[in-house]
């Protein structure tokens, strides 16, 4: 579905990056054309003495320095089963973690980013119950896109973690308010998650979306259970926003990893590390925009105010006006990569699909390059000042993702990653959004890691 919501600005991009004259994308050599000898005056034209004169390691450099290299930035972004996860330990207006008892409760913020959101919080007064929206979450946008507001209670329901052997509820001794010390209690004989049934939630909890300006929601999930027919408090939540499918369990089978000490001891800090090893942004990313160049930063400074080609580069995805305005800086060795590999057309690499080019160079030359991270208001990946040859002359080589830097362009206000409604995706139109109040490019602390890849190989 959000490939669909991106056709309007994968047509303008397509007719954005049309106007560039990519001669350059392949490399020096095709930047620059090379003079016949019909085509030099005679007065030019070097006598035959002159290749005597010169030293053969000069002409050795002259002739093997410059190598070619091809470049390929991969989207991996497609291995992360969750776009967001997390915990809430602290209620409301307490200081420390610890549980919640009627009248108080636990509140979060979620991205937008992935259609529905699954939360699990210990049902205390038993061994190993659970509140939780079940195995398919909640929906975050109902079916015309729009953000789901109020109350949604009526999608949670008590679960078995099948962990341990039950008992009473609010009676056993090894249950969290009684039991001697954490994870006590004998096997339960079935070890399969279950539905438990004779418990309305409504009795026990409340759970409240609230949509944000920003793209997010905030979550409420309350202690209403004063009066219900077992009264305890309800533990920490752990909680995961995801797409179609099951997040944090399957009925049926075996609980995965730490929802036994959530549903046993309620504590969520093992099951939201484990969420959180397969959590990320699902994104395209942009064309790119490169440039091979002895001097520094040629793209872009931290902390300058971006140019107005890489502000078009960051909010809309498009190099068309910077690759012209870094030729007219002087930086002939510039060009873009606008069509994914194996692609007729321009447009956004999207999980598993890459842009590839070509550039050439020599000792002492960099290569920087840049491309928009799309489920973003302004934020952009670079490369910057990547030396093509070492001090040894040992030429660039390999997986160099490491290198790869995350910037905030500065030129627009940063809404929730994935769900801002003036993102590329989302937007009405390019450079749209308010303007940031804090104009500096500055590098984002986000992890690239799984992500994108980048490689490097000298292939002449």
């Amino acid at each position: 579905m959000w490939r669909m919501r991106m056709t309007r600005w994968i047509r303008l991009l397509a007719i954005l990056s049309a106007v560039l004259v990519l001669g350059a994308a392949c490399g020096r050599d095709s930047s620059i054309a090379a003079a016949s000898d019909d085509e030099m005056p005679d007065d030019e034209m070097p006598d035959d003495g002159m290749a005597d004169d010169m030293p053969d390691d000069d002409m050795a450099d002259d002739m093997h320095g410059e190598q070619t290299f091809r470049v390929t930035l991969t989207n991996t972004s497609d291995s992360f089963a969750y776009a967001a996860s997390g915990a809430s330990a602290i209620p409301v207006g307490a200081t420390e973690a610890g549980p919640a008892f009627p009248g108080s409760g636990y509140e979060f913020v979620v991205p937008r980013a992935a259609s529905r959101l699954t939360i699990a919080s210990m049902f205390v007064q038993s061994n190993d119950w659970f509140w939780s929206s079940g195995p398919e979450g909640i929906a975050l946008v109902d079916v015309d896109g729009n953000p789901v507001s109020g109350d949604v209670t009526h999608e949670v329901s008590l679960w078995d973690a099948g962990t341990e052997a039950d008992q009473t509820p609010g009676e056993g001794s090894d249950q969290a308010p009684r039991q001697a010390a954490p994870n006590t209690g004998e096997a339960d004989p079935d070890p399969t998650v279950r539905a438990v049934d004779g418990f309305d939630a409504t009795d026990y909890v409340r759970v409240v979306l609230t949509p944000n300006a920003d793209g997010s929601t905030t979550v409420a999930v309350d202690n209403v259970g004063a009066a219900a027919a077992v009264v305890g408090p309800i533990a920490p939540v752990a909680w995961a926003v995801h797409g179609e499918g099951s997040a944090l369990f399957t009925p049926g089978e075996a609980a995965p990893a730490g929802l036994e000490s959530l549903a046993e001891d309620g504590s969520p800090a093992a099951l939201a590390s484990s969420l959180g090893l397969r959590t990320g942004t699902t994104t395209p990313f942009a064309p790119v925009a490169f440039v091979v160049s002895e001097d520094l930063d040629p793209i872009f400074s931290p902390g300058a105010v971006a140019s107005a080609g890489l502000e078009s580069l960051a909010e809309d995805g498009s190099p068309a006006a910077l690759v012209p305005e870094l030729v007219a800086a002087g930086f002939e060795h510039a060009g873009a990569a606008t069509n994914p590999d194996g692609g007729p057309d321009a447009g956004p690499a999207f999980p598993t699909s890459s842009y590839t080019f070509e550039v050439d160079g020599e000792q002492g030359d960099r290569l920087s390059f840049v491309s928009m991270f799309v489920q973003s208001n302004d934020w952009f990946v670079a490369g910057r000042n990547l030396a093509l040859f070492d001090a040894d002359g040992v030429a660039l080589s390999g997986d160099i993702t490491a290198s790869l830097g995350l910037y905030d362009a500065g030129t627009e206000l940063d809404q929730a990653v994935a769900a801002g409604p003036d993102q590329a995706p989302r937007q009405a139109g390019p450079n749209t959004g308010a303007a940031d109040p804090d104009s500096s490019i500055r590098p984002i602390d986000f992890d690239l890691a799984g992500h994108l890849v980048l490689t490097i190989e000298v292939i002449g």
